[in-house]
């Protein structure tokens, strides 16, 4: 397979940050590479094919009768919007499949559109975080918390600007035209059948959530996901996605710019009848598969096409309850760069709350690992993890409501940070420090040691009786990575990656792992066009994507 576009002797600079544990300056330099021979190139028909790409886009209005954008929009049409975008039919995208997710005849609501002029943002000089420091290790507890939820509530609001103010619920965050400031979504999250972006507001579905309810057992539901990044973040994401018909692959570890902001809606199909305190959050329609999480299945056990999920599979328009609501800094104040944070749905709580995209409050904000000694497991490490953590802060009065009726109170391992719908063996941090450009094989580390392919059976991390190798693996999952820094440990827990270009370390994208599901699914098109060349027209998704 080849996935550059690089042609002999031609030049591609990197910019990189480097960042220094214990330094708050980000030092950046310059990397400039050479590809000549030793380059994956693109086949002249896969070029070709792409380059359809592009031209379909700005054939849009052809396709779906919807006028171009205004020139002022930030969506330019370039990639496709949504799983099935029927502006890219005549690509073969959707080829040998059920057409699942376009709007049917008669359709009144939103049409996503995917924002990706990311060559044009301007930097955003407004940082209202900086205002508040958590990372200041003299902090007491208390102080510390107060710094992190006035944190919070900074990058809340600066998200919120000019991308909740339609009038309407169900016509918030579009953002292609935002008067504030600019702000954008990854592009090809698309490709996959089971997970691509739905085409009412671009939800991509995300993993599946099994919650005890007290009086009603164990209730199996779905996340669906949208995300969101500011100029700062757009100004990185145009070195690798430039306007280009295909990617400019990282060659070397991919940094995000300081400043960079990112934010998350996740919504459930979870309804207020399970979860109390999704009273009166947001609901959106959105087109999706069956709420207990699809999966397909082969009577032999054979991975399924794309026919087949599509068939198992089918979508239509339900209900779905915004549930959380992720944040991601790039600040160099933060001992690892970066700090993410997580809202979860408090409905009954705020119900007063006149704007309902507050109707959320504060889980905490994660800005390290809480690396557990050598010897002892990350289950049980700090002892006490309501004042033992010292790398973040968590509210555990918000955790008290939530697990009044629910265990949506969960959080991660012994309590490090983590979301409702997340899972409560890990953290937020520890899952996104394993974000990588997928190698040839398709492939990418995988984001829990437990859903690894190669994982030996009863190891894993966060065990409450660890083995030796369950230490090792906490020592790697839980460690503190720097940003813009390798995933590796020892190769029976974090397998050497199979790059064309011989890296022997996995290239990091930074944390994100969006950024690492639109390259893997980019890349799985690709091969799909080579083997079209050969006559074999089923597809199947051959790549590791990125799962909770």
């Amino acid at each position: 397979m080849a996935f550059l576009l690089s042609t002999e002797g031609k030049i591609a600079t990197w910019e990189i940050s480097l960042c220094l544990i214990g330094i708050v300056k980000v030092q950046t330099l310059k990397m400039t590479n050479t590809f000549k021979d030793e380059a994956m190139k693109l086949p002249l028909a896969s070029l070709l094919i792409g380059a359809l790409l592009g031209a379909n886009a700005h054939a849009a209005g052809t396709q779906t009768g919807q006028t171009p954008p205004p020139s002022s929009s930030t969506c330019t049409g370039t990639y496709p919007s949504y799983f099935q975008d029927p502006a890219f039919t005549k690509t073969g995208m959707w080829d040998n499949q059920v057409i699942i997710n376009q709007a049917y005849p008669g359709w009144k609501g939103p049409i996503f559109k995917l924002s990706d002029a990311y060559s044009a943002a301007k930097a955003d000089q407004e940082m209202p975080w900086l205002k508040f420091n958590p990372f200041d290790k003299n902090l007491s507890e208390k102080d510390k918390n107060t710094q992190a939820w006035n944190y919070l509530w900074a990058v809340m609001q600066y998200i919120q600007a000019g991308n909740i103010d339609s009038g309407d619920i169900n016509t918030d965050w579009d953002l292609c035209n935002n008067k504030v400031r600019a702000w954008y979504h990854i592009p090809y999250q698309t490709y996959d059948p089971m997970s691509g972006r739905e085409f009412i507001h671009g939800l991509t579905r995300e993993a599946p959530v099994t919650m005890a309810v007290k009086d009603q057992g164990d209730i199996k539901t779905t996340m669906w996901a949208v995300g969101f990044y500011n100029p700062q973040a757009a100004g990185s994401l145009a070195k690798v996605w430039t306007g280009a018909a295909a990617p400019v692959m990282p060659q070397a570890n991919f940094a995000f710019n300081e400043g960079s902001v990112i934010g998350k809606l996740l919504f459930t199909t979870a309804t207020p009848n399970n979860y109390p305190f999704l009273e009166n959050v947001p609901v959106w329609q959105a087109n999706i598969s069956s709420s207990d999480f699809c999966e397909c299945k082969n009577a032999d056990g054979s991975a399924c096409s794309f026919q087949q999920e599509t068939e198992q599979c089918p979508r239509s328009v339900a209900d779905v309850y915004l549930l959380q609501f992720d944040i991601a800094v790039r600040d160099s104040r933060s001992p690892v760069g970066w700090a993410y944070g997580t809202f979860v749905a408090d409905g009954q709580f705020k119900a007063k709350e006149k704007n309902p995209w507050n109707r959320i409050s504060p889980l905490g904000l994660m800005w390290g690992n809480d690396t557990p000694p050598a010897n002892v497991g990350a289950a049980a490490f700090p002892q006490n993890p309501v004042s033992g953590l010292k790398d973040s802060a968590v509210f555990q009065e918000v955790v008290g409501r939530l697990n009044e009726k629910t265990n949506a109170g969960h959080l991660g391992c012994n309590g490090r940070l983590n979301g409702p719908a997340d899972n409560a063996l890990s953290s937020c941090l520890s899952c996104h420090q394993t974000a990588s450009v997928p190698d040839s094989s398709n492939n990418t580390p995988a984001i829990m040691y437990q859903f690894a392919s190669y994982q030996e059976p009863g190891s894993g991390q966060c065990m409450t009786t660890p083995s030796k190798l369950d230490l090792a693996i906490d020592q790697v999952y839980f460690k503190s990575f720097q940003c813009s820094e390798s995933f590796n440990g020892p190769k029976n827990i974090v397998p050497l990656p199979q790059y064309a270009q011989g890296q022997t370390q996995w290239i990091s994208t930074d944390f994100s792992l969006q950024l690492s599901i639109s390259l893997t699914q980019w890349q799985e098109w690709q091969q799909d066009q080579e083997n079209l060349k050969k006559n074999i027209k089923v597809r199947v998704f051959d790549g590791t994507l990125p799962s909770r």
